[in-house]
C-alpha cells in the first residue's frame, strides 16, 4: 500500500490520534465464478482501488479501517455480468469475494 500523508487529530486534552490514509490498486485478469447456483464462470479483467485509514492512538494498538474498496470487473467477452456475489480467482492464485452492485460498480466483500 502506498502511504499518502497523515493528519493528527486532537479529540481532547488527553486523547490524540493520528490517521494515515494508505492506498493500493489491485488489478489484473482472472476467473469470476458465481457463488450461488447455477455456477457460471467468466474470464474477466478487474481493477479495485482500496483505501484504508491507519489509526494510531497513544498507548493503544494500531487499527486499520478500510474505508473504500470499489472498482470494476469486465468480462473479456464483453457480455454483461449480472448483479450479485462472486468469487474472483486472480492470476496469482488469490480468491477475492466481490459483489456487482449494479451500474458498473463493484465492491470487495469482507472475507
Amino acid at each position: 500500500m502506498q502511504n499518502t500523508q497523515h493528519r493528527t487529530i486532537v479529540l481532547s486534552r488527553n486523547e490524540v490520534r493520528t490517521e494515515t490514509p494508505m492506498q493500493e490498486r489491485v488489478e489484473g485478469q482472472g476467473r469470476l465464478e458465481t457463488i450461488a447456483p447455477p455456477e457460471k464462470v467468466s474470464q474477466v479483467s478487474y481493477r479495485f482501488d482500496i483505501v484504508a485509514n491507519i489509526v494510531r492512538k497513544p498507548n493503544s494498538s494500531v487499527v486499520a479501517v478500510r474505508s473504500d474498496n470499489t472498482g470494476a470487473v469486465l468480462s473479456l467477452n464483453r457480455k454483461p455480468i449480472p448483479e450479485g456475489g462472486y468469487a474472483l480467482h486472480t492470476d496469482d492464485g488469490e480468491i477475492i469475494r466481490v459483489r456487482n452492485l449494479g451500474l458498473g460498480e463493484w465492491a470487495i466483500l469482507a472475507s
